[in-house]
């Protein structure tokens, strides 16, 4: 039976826990704000707000209902565009009306979903990148966007006097939501177990949804033993040890985007995953789920396998390790048995000499598969590469670690000659599905900027002539 809140109401169920809440927010709870559109996690018409009690505090954040498996709202909060309502307009919705934000107005309760995860959110500073940001997974067809941009900015300047702490508390004091707010958090306390999420050691496994609900929805319903492993405490962090960072696979990629222990050593990782899928996404989707689902085009497992990243595998108790680069062995298909579970992923820590870089080419900003993406680290030492490693996606079945090109860089320094030759060996490595003679001309763009990237000094433009 799960047993969760819907508003202002506490909910209990025995629907199939791998069931899409969408369809019972609107088929059960009849709560028809919450839109079905592309049920792919791309239109955000379906956005909710997602709280849940996390080290004594009720913190909220945006996901898209159409790819969170059922299961995963138990014991939480879920708010709903209904739930955010009160006898007059709210000052978000007020933005947006005033601002001339709507037109059809079927992706608007999605936008004003995203706008609260973005107030509720007291970890991001309130200013108008912020805010835009956390509508990057919302697409209206009407507007031209120039007008919910407007809305954005004066969401702002209405958030300004709001202070860091007891957030919710100056939102409810502020009309920003309804007074049922302030309870929430003593009525989840009565229906949370003591006992955390924990991975079971059989069963289908199901982490954020995002893959699962999107390719095999009606077996994540069907099958009669899920293993809802999404919050499982023991490997939703991140730690470091030894010189290395272990990465528990239930880590959402909002978490990795936003250590700031792991900045330390990859400065420019929150701007990579900026790049990757959108806030609600970001929110739901793992680590471990980005490994598992195989896709040519992740740009978790690029960026991983560059850091030479290695699996930690569990199953009937015993765990075993291999390389990613070993364990993506095609379209759609891994090196492991379908109940055995990644727990950590883990890579050597870059010091004062390693140099990293990650390349994504895509249509959009935000919301974007890749066109070509790819990641390289190198070590240097005076000048001359000791270590490294190419690994480019969305060009095969599989992203493709490039053995020979790394093995190559092997010795030489970077200038001109060396790249040249690199991408030469590169093209004999690569096989890409279609378009090649263009995706083959981007692997050597992107090569050319991560060795840019590495040493401008000694590498040029006249490089590509």
């Amino acid at each position: 039976m799960l047993n969760f809140i819907v508003n202002n109401k506490e909910v209990k169920t025995d629907t199939p826990a791998g069931s899409s809440l969408v369809d019972f927010i609107r088929n059960e709870l009849h709560l028809y704000g919450t839109k079905i559109g592309c049920r792919q996690g791309d239109c955000g018409a379906c956005t909710i707000l997602v709280g849940e009690i996390k080290d004594g505090e009720l913190k909220y954040q945006t996901m898209n209902s159409c790819l969170m498996p059922l299961g995963n709202a138990n014991h939480k909060h879920i708010v709903t565009i209904e739930g955010i309502n009160c006898p007059e307009l709210t000052p978000v919705q007020a933005a947006i009306l005033d601002n001339n934000g709507t037109q059809c107005g079927f992706c608007t309760p999605g936008f004003v979903m995203s706008f609260y995860g973005f107030c509720l959110n007291a970890d991001k500073e309130k200013n108008l990148e912020n805010a835009i940001e956390a509508i990057s997974g919302n697409i209206c067809r009407c507007t031209g966007y120039k007008s919910l941009e407007k809305a954005a900015a004066a969401v702002v300047s209405k958030l300004q006097p709001m202070p860091g702490a007891e957030a919710t508390a100056w939102l409810v004091k502020n009309n920003f939501l309804p007074d049922y707010f302030m309870d929430i958090p003593g009525k989840l306390k009565k229906i949370t177990p003591p006992e955390p999420v924990a991975v079971q050691e059989s069963g289908y496994i199901i982490a954020g949804g995002t893959d699962i609900l999107l390719q095999n929805p009606q077996g994540a319903i069907e099958s009669g033993n899920l293993n809802l492993v999404f919050g499982a405490s023991a490997y939703s962090r991140i730690k470091f040890t030894d010189g290395k960072c272990y990465i528990g696979s239930t880590t959402t990629i909002r978490d990795l985007k936003e250590s700031r222990e792991l900045r330390k050593y990859i400065p420019r990782l929150e701007g990579y995953l900026k790049l990757m899928a959108s806030t609600p996404i970001r929110n739901m989707a793992t680590v471990g789920g980005n490994i598992a689902n195989s896709s040519p085009i992740g740009d978790v497992c690029v960026i991983l396998m560059a850091l030479d990243a290695t699996l930690v595998l569990r199953h009937k108790g015993e765990t075993r390790e291999i390389k990613l680069k070993d364990f993506l062995i095609g379209y759609k298909k891994v090196n492991k048995e379908p109940e055995e579970f990644i727990e950590w992923i883990y890579f050597e820590l870059p010091d004062e000499n390693t140099h990293f870089s990650y390349e994504k080419i895509s249509k959009r900003g935000h919301l974007d598969m890749a066109t070509a993406n790819s990641a390289m680290r190198i070590v240097l030492a005076d000048g001359v590469i000791t270590k490294a490693s190419f690994a480019v996606g969305a060009l095969g079945p599989t992203i493709r670690y490039l053995e020979k090109t790394s093995a190559y860089l092997l010795g030489k320094k970077i200038n001109n000659q060396t790249f040249k030759e690199a991408n030469r060996i590169a093209q004999s490595e690569i096989t890409p599905r279609s378009r090649a003679e263009y995706k083959r001309s981007l692997v050597r763009q992107q090569l050319f900027i991560h060795l840019m990237n590495f040493s401008p000094g000694t590498i040029s433009l006249e490089a590509l002539k």
